[in-house]
């Protein structure tokens, strides 16, 4: 059920028979596309910050025992678009936890000291990426795909920025993005939706609704490096190729999800099959699909021997242009939808993953689709759409690469010309 308060909060509840337990999801429409690069990483901070204390909860210790202590277990996140917190409880200690989770994100204390601590363990986080070489190349795939924009920053920002952020541009920002008409609250479980609301309705009803500043637009910028290159001393080169991918409200979203299961989505995907278990050029081979309000991405991530590098990214690209020349057989789109709807249905079945999924959909859409319309959609994807949208996302002009590894950057030339088709 749906519920819109008078401020402007959006309560959405699930009721779920048989559940043991409750899950409770906030969502902010905030993440790190709506900040100006001279606060570059502040929705992180604050996310962090929040777990720091609050009005009634003065200490993380409070916050943790009020949750924990009653079996529960919590977590938050930054994103390019959304914050989330998120909570799962024995369902009958809802309304415990429901309390100290909305009196930390309405009272947060922002102690001067815990600041000052949590920059350093923000700079700590900053600074063990570049340890791993497959996050960063999937961070460094984004800056060649949106360079200069907010959409290719870390959603954590720069150890330059974060060194700098002052506890009163925290509170500001905070005041700004985190109001009544910003929020979506999702919970899941064997719950009741009008006891539910009474809480809700103590807890936030007095709180004032706000205006909302938009967010930058950030469709990808032709004409600039294809190549982006970072030399390490690691084992592996670790690559990521980029192509433009779509809105998740476009139209051609759900013809590009599975022309990422065709293409590497899963272990009978088509690179898994041909770069690993056919050609032996990859361990680890795959792809993701990236989509925002106004744009998107795909990428084929691949860990490999440094000798195979070119091989790898030339035989990713001939599959890319398979997908765009051939149709595909109408039995192996059969069988991605199949997969794809399976991985739907599969990750509904928790208390956790049904508020997520709620709520999240709300927050980026205004509106809930019923899993039964997310799969309709799926199921009218035809063979043309398929080969439609792959001609149009996968052309040349299109790809970005990022690669992390101990090739000499002076080969970013000949990794240009395989982009080319040379």
């Amino acid at each position: 059920m749906r519920t819109t308060l008078h401020n402007g909060l959006r309560l959405l509840t699930t009721h779920m028979p048989g559940m043991r337990s409750a899950s409770i999801a906030f969502f902010f429409n905030v993440g790190s596309r709506y900040e100006d690069d001279a606060v570059a990483g502040i929705s992180h901070f604050i996310e962090h910050m929040l777990f720091k204390g609050s009005e009634h909860y003065p200490s993380a210790k409070a916050i943790s025992e009020a949750i924990e202590g009653v079996g529960g277990n919590f977590n938050g996140s930054t994103g390019k678009e959304l914050t989330t917190y998120t909570a799962r409880v024995p369902g009958e200690y809802l309304s415990v936890v429901l309390q100290a989770m909305a009196d930390m994100i309405r009272h947060p204390l922002f102690d001067p000291l815990e600041i000052e601590k949590e920059r350093g363990v923000i700079i700590e986080e900053l600074s063990s990426t570049q340890d791993d070489p497959q996050e960063w190349v999937n961070l460094l795939v984004d800056e060649a795909m949106w360079p200069g924009l907010p959409l290719g920053r870390d959603d954590a920002g720069t150890i330059e920025v974060v060194s700098h952020l002052q506890r009163e541009q925290m509170l500001e920002y905070m005041s700004t993005f985190y109001r009544p008409n910003s929020l979506v609250l999702s919970i899941a479980g064997n719950i009741e939706h009008e006891q539910v609301i009474e809480q809700v309705k103590r807890l936030f009803d007095d709180w004032e609704r706000g205006d909302h500043p938009h967010w930058r637009e950030c469709f990808p910028p032709l004409n600039v490096p294809s190549v982006r290159m970072i030399q390490k001393d690691t084992e592996q080169t670790n690559l990521c190729l980029a192509t433009l991918g779509t809105a998740y409200a476009s139209l051609d979203y759900y013809p590009l999800l599975l022309i990422n299961g065709i293409l590497g989505d899963g272990m009978s995907s088509r690179l898994f099959q041909s770069i690993r278990e056919e050609q032996g050029l990859a361990y680890d081979i795959g792809s993701y699909v990236n989509s925002y309000y106004e744009t998107g991405s795909l990428v084929v991530s691949a860990g490999v021997d440094p000798s195979r590098a070119q091989e790898t990214i030339r035989a990713t690209i001939a599959e890319l242009t398979r997908l765009c020349h051939e149709p595909v057989p109408a039995d192996e789109l059969e069988r991605t939808k199949a997969y794809v709807r399976g991985g739907i249905f599969l990750g509904l079945e928790g208390t956790q993953q049904m508020a997520s999924w709620l709520g999240s959909q709300e927050c980026l859409y205004n509106c809930v689709w019923d899993v039964d319309e997310v799969i309709a959609k799926i199921d009218a994807v035809t063979i043309e759409d398929v080969q439609r949208v792959a001609q149009k996302c996968f052309a040349p002009e299109w790809l970005r690469l990022a690669v992390i590894g101990p090739d000499k950057t002076r080969r970013a030339d000949q990794f240009k010309k395989l982009l080319a088709g040379a």
